[in-house]
């Protein structure tokens, strides 16, 4: 590596935070919950579809599916305004006890009601536990 090619990488990664595009909203959250059993695609599927009803959201394409076998499913859906990821693991996963675990991560350019999605979502599964996040930009 030449020298002007580590000083150009040194100014391109900052270790603190900072909003890059100030004039782009941008609106994070993310939820975990805990179930008995794993959430499985035609669940997420289904969930993600209703989620973009609840959070006024313009579907572009999906929701999609993918398996990772043992580790659980991926689920996410393409918004005008961003989209949501969707993740499921198994209970006992790793030959560890534990509940099985779900987690939706939410990128948007369009503000939504935290309160509305969250409370949806708790509907939606009946979680043992859930917790949520709003990621501040």
């Amino acid at each position: 590596m030449t020298g002007k090619t580590k000083q150009r990488l040194d100014l391109q990664i900052e270790s603190e935070w900072r909003t890059l595009a100030p004039n782009i909203l941008r609106q994070r959250l993310m939820i975990e919950g805990t179930t008995s059993r794993i959430v499985e695609p035609i669940q997420i599927k289904e969930y993600l579809i209703e989620l973009a009803k609840i959070s006024k959201m313009e579907v572009l394409g999906g929701p999609y599916t993918r398996s990772a076998h043992e580790l659980g499913y991926a689920g996410w859906v393409h918004w005008r305004t961003s989209g949501c990821h969707f993740y499921s693991y198994p209970e006992n996963m790793n030959g560890a006890r534990n509940d099985a675990l779900f987690t939706v991560d939410t990128y948007t350019c369009k503000p939504f009601s935290i309160i509305e999605v969250v409370e949806f979502t708790r509907e939606y599964f009946k979680p043992i536990d859930l917790v949520y996040k709003e990621i501040k930009v």
